[in-house]
């Protein structure tokens, strides 16, 4: 298979799709999916096909093995890497094509103001057009990771859990609207046939890379962090987003979504953890709320002119400076052999995975 190829590939082997196999996620998956599906025969076991836009972004993410690169993965026929625009029909049509089941990992994360348009686009309508693709071709099972931002907001304090209510005047974010009605698009897609299983991960952290998303906090407290917000938030491992969506496909616990969230912990306790790890003096200053709306309002009129993309949000302040709990606690009893990693380990691997990759 030619890197630039966008005709779909033939096989006897039943298709397993990974979307967004670039991305932290999906390239966690993608590892996860080939060590699970090793035992098994060759002949027999799935293709995984991965979906890339940039072919300098395979591999990206520094967990990808060298056996499921291009240049090795088309000689042992781990994987079949395919170039795919999810907004485009066609392209997105001869990725599904022959699959049995779908792994819907792309997205995009964003709380810059000027990404709104592009949010819905990249999230809602490219998960409707996804939906649509899967019917068409006649794809079984679509496995897709949503997030907590499309779950409701905590009422009187009480912990969000996979049912509480959407509140669209209480949304947290336009992140977490487009989550929202992308999530809306998979229940329509389950109505008119499709098998759906839905995950809902807390902030992702753990090995990966650390110029973009939740890790980027390693670098923060690395490069030395000197304010915490007094707020809360969950975490869960990126390996345990992986090893879910893996088992509760491989069970066929179908038609549900699930919350995965391994700890809830202070922005203090997190930051504290992984200074100590990396040997860093832990940021010791909380700003008042006030002054950091002011902060993010002066950083946000600076990326403006600058053209810079903008990680400080009157959202993600208000986020920061609130107290929330999350319950992970479903997919433990639907998967009663599975277990969070311990937040302090994935603390420990990612500092370790950073430093590998910083020198």
């Amino acid at each position: 298979m030619q890197l630039d190829s966008s005709s779909p590939s033939t096989t006897s082997r039943p298709v397993w799709v990974v979307t967004g196999a670039t991305g932290l996620v999906g390239e966690t998956l993608l590892t996860a999916l080939n060590e699970s599906l090793n035992p098994k025969a060759p002949a027999s076991r799935p293709l995984l096909r991965a979906s890339y836009r940039n072919p300098s972004r395979i591999g990206s993410q520094g967990v990808l093995p060298p056996s499921l690169h291009p240049q090795h993965s088309d000689s042992s026929g781990l994987v079949d890497w395919q170039s795919c625009d999810l907004n485009d029909w066609n392209s997105l049509n001869d990725l599904v094509q022959g699959a049995e089941v779908v792994f819907h990992c792309a997205a995009l994360v964003s709380y810059d103001p000027r990404d709104a348009e592009l949010l819905f686009e990249q999230n809602t309508r490219m998960t409707g057009q996804l939906v649509d693709a899967c019917l068409s071709a006649g794809v079984r099972r679509l496995v897709h990771v949503s997030s907590i931002a499309a779950l409701g907001p905590s009422r009187n304090g009480e912990t969000i859990h996979e049912n509480t209510p959407w509140d669209d005047k209480g949304a947290s974010s336009v992140y977490g609207r487009s989550k929202f009605e992308a999530e809306l698009e998979v229940w329509r897609g389950q109505e008119e046939g499709l098998e759906v299983i839905v995950v809902n991960p807390s902030v992702i952290l753990g090995p990966g890379a650390f110029d973009a998303g939740s890790n980027q906090m390693f670098r923060q407290v690395d490069r030395g962090l000197l304010f915490y917000p007094p707020g809360s938030l969950g975490v869960v491992d990126v390996r345990d987003v992986a090893r879910a969506c893996i088992d509760l496909n491989e069970q066929n616990v179908l038609g549900q979504r699930f919350l995965l969230n391994g700890s809830n912990l202070t922005f203090q306790e997190l930051f504290g953890e992984i200074a100590r790890i990396m040997g860093r003096k832990a940021p010791a200053l909380s700003p008042p709320y006030a002054l950091a709306r002011l902060g993010a309002l002066i950083q946000q009129i600076i990326k403006e002119w600058t053209g810079g993309r903008n990680y400080l949000s009157a959202e993600t302040v208000r986020a920061a400076y609130t107290r929330k709990r999350y319950d992970g606690s479903a997919v433990l009893q639907a998967l009663p052999g599975f277990e969070y990693t311990p937040w302090k380990k994935t603390m420990q691997d990612g500092v370790h995975h950073y430093r590998q990759k910083s020198v």
